[in-house]
């Protein structure tokens, strides 16, 4: 897959890190040769570049290009030249970040293929996390559906799936995968997430997609679908369950 990130600010150089790291081939532009600089790195070409003058950009594959992202977050006019000059140049997909209604409602005019609005997601994830006890990130996916990483609630700990599908089924609430502490290879030990931050994904593995037999840990984090009006009350339900006794020890049981 090849793609052309044009404006390397903080969204479009996060945009370009991520598409690199699944293997894409990735064309990042941006006037500005400290942005620039900062992904020379990571993808296959950068280049330091005026928006302001639409001619040079005759110059770049563009119609090879499986998309086009205008990531421009702080120039009106640079934004919506790039997007005409991308539909000349026979862009075969355009994704464009929003400044403001008013680009909103010219872009759609245009028929983007796509339009994104960062702050507008970032913030939704925040009133999530802030709302809902348990709630560390979320993610709207519009028509009153959300994801959400939530820590695993007091009475889910020691159970598997299956003990509990009746709850998930009740709520229509999906699991999508638990994301879990893995032991350093270093100090060989479980590392606790850091307690101002809630998760540290680098010290956490994907376990996939869950099995009926898999055991929740206390320490997991759940990745759930479902209607954001059954979450919480999900939530507040799984936590009333009666918690799971610990395990005896093999050696206690052993001398008794």
């Amino acid at each position: 897959m090849k793609y052309c990130v044009i404006g390397l600010g903080i969204f479009g150089r996060h945009l370009c890190t991520h598409l690199a790291s699944l293997g894409a081939e990735v064309l990042g532009i941006d006037p500005r040769e400290e942005n620039v600089a900062a992904v020379k790195d990571v993808v296959d070409v950068a280049v330091e570049l005026d928006f302001t003058d639409p001619v040079p950009f005759a110059q770049f594959p563009i119609r090879d290009m499986d998309a086009v992202v205008i990531a421009v977050g702080d120039n009106f006019e640079a934004s919506m030249m790039l997007t005409l000059r991308m539909r000349e140049l026979g862009a075969k997909k355009i994704i464009c970040r929003v400044l403001s209604p008013m680009h909103e409602r010219l872009l759609r005019l245009l028929k983007v293929d796509r339009l994104v609005v960062p702050e507008e997601f970032a913030a939704r994830g925040l009133a999530h996390s802030m709302m809902i006890s348990g709630v560390i990130d979320g993610y709207d996916l519009g028509d009153g559906h959300v994801i959400i990483e939530a820590t695993v609630p007091a009475g889910l700990a020691g159970k598997t799936l299956e003990q509990t599908a009746l709850i998930f089924r009740k709520y229509s609430i999906l699991l999508i995968t638990v994301k879990r502490l893995v032991s350093h290879p270093l100090l060989g030990k479980i590392l606790p997430a850091p307690a101002d931050m809630g998760d540290d994904d680098e010290d956490r593995a994907t376990l996939g997609v869950p099995k009926l037999d898999v055991e929740f840990k206390a320490d997991d984090l759940l990745v759930l679908f479902g209607a954001e009006k059954n979450l919480p009350r999900f939530l507040d339900a799984v936590s009333r369950l009666e918690p799971t006794p610990p395990a005896a020890d093999a050696s206690v049981a052993e001398k008794k």
